[in-house]
């Protein structure tokens, strides 16, 4: 990103007279005060309420009481531990008895990243419930690719939420559990059943991708070469495409109220902010797509040839859609000045009032 800035003649600042603010976590009220017009931030205010897995897990569940589970059903069943252990216990017990099989949870911390502290119980005596967290059901019938699970990481970009302008990137990724996928389930190996890259990476069995031009080889594919794919066995993508955009608007439906008000609370533009959002998506055998998670932040590392393609074109298309470009307050007033001195009727003394 700072490359990509840097080839395009910005420079890095101290001062409060910058062009674009970019933050890797959720900015802090005071940054969102005294903006001007020209002024960006990668984030808005607020955005957590759908990139926290409990904040998103409690705003979903609002959505759901008031247009019905049937219109939001893309969330795996899922609790806010430990606030509500007593509703899940009971929900645990209930499929113990029939469905026994099925009854497989997954444990995620509600603030992390990357993998970090993720971990499957099918045994409610392996449950963590001291640390804020969220345990969701498993899906155990992932659609699989060469025998493994995988899941899509769309980046979607938010340049206004009023009115709500959503662009879905064209390309993105693919990425793959680094060893194949069993119903006989082993809870404990991460390497089947996750599928981010900071783990898998680290898996003797992990293929790297080398060359750009190679984008279905190994465990990170590019979408257009994932789609491609379904294609060739006869998947209805546009079917798919329509699914997948359900899932998108729906979620940022969830989150857009405490936008709306962060924004009208500090007096801002509504062309202040923008957002690049990294959904998590994973698709089951019947190809209904499952919301996983949605990033804030989503890693912008060029671990591969494939990566800096992507990812370098993601920004640039970003930069763009924001409306990012070098402005200079000071002599933007002036050129204003010039521009009025140079109207019919115009006097000097209006310059000094």
């Amino acid at each position: 990103m700072r490359s990509l800035l840097e080839a395009n003649n910005f420079t890095l600042t101290d001062s409060h007279e910058w062009n674009l603010c970019w933050s890797t976590s959720s900015c802090k009220s005071y940054m969102y005060e005294g903006l001007n017009e020209f002024q960006r931030i990668n984030h808005f205010p607020m955005s957590y309420e759908i990139t926290r897995k409990d904040r998103l897990c409690f705003n979903y569940v609002k959505m759901q009481e008031r247009f019905g589970r049937e219109e939001f059903d893309f969330v795996p069943e899922t609790y806010i531990l430990p606030n509500e252990f007593h509703d899940f216990h009971a929900h645990y017990q209930r499929l113990k008895q029939t469905e026994p099989k099925r009854n497989l949870w997954i444990v995620k911390p509600a603030n992390s990243s990357r993998g970090r502290g993720i971990y499957l119980i099918d045994d409610l005596n392996e449950l963590n419930v001291e640390e804020t967290s969220v345990i969701s059901r498993y899906v155990t019938n992932p659609l699989l690719i060469n025998g493994h699970k995988f899941d899509l990481r769309i980046y979607v970009v938010v340049t206004s939420y009023e009115p709500l302008r959503v662009y879905v990137y064209k390309e993105g990724l693919a990425r793959f559990a680094s060893e194949s996928y069993s119903t006989k389930v082993n809870k404990n190996n991460r390497y089947m059943h996750l599928t981010n890259y900071s783990i898998n990476k680290k898996n003797e069995k992990f293929v790297k991708n080398e060359d750009k031009e190679q984008d279905d080889v190994g465990f990170k594919w590019s979408l257009t070469a994932f789609c491609n794919h379904l294609e060739q066995v006869g998947i209805d993508m546009d079917l798919l495409w329509s699914r997948i955009f359900d899932v998108i608007l729906k979620t940022l439906a969830c989150g857009d109220s405490y936008v709306l008000q962060a924004m009208k609370k500090n007096g801002m533009y509504r062309s202040n902010c923008f957002e690049v959002f990294g959904f998590d998506i994973l698709l089951d055998s019947d190809l209904k797509p499952w919301l996983i998670e949605v990033n804030l932040s989503p890693s912008l590392s060029p671990d591969s040839p494939l990566d800096m393609v992507i990812k370098t074109n993601l920004l640039t298309d970003t930069f763009n859609l924001s409306g990012v470009r070098k402005f200079d307050r000071r002599r933007e007033s002036l050129n204003k000045l010039k521009y009025r001195a140079k109207m019919p009727g115009f006097h000097t003394n209006t310059v000094a009032t």
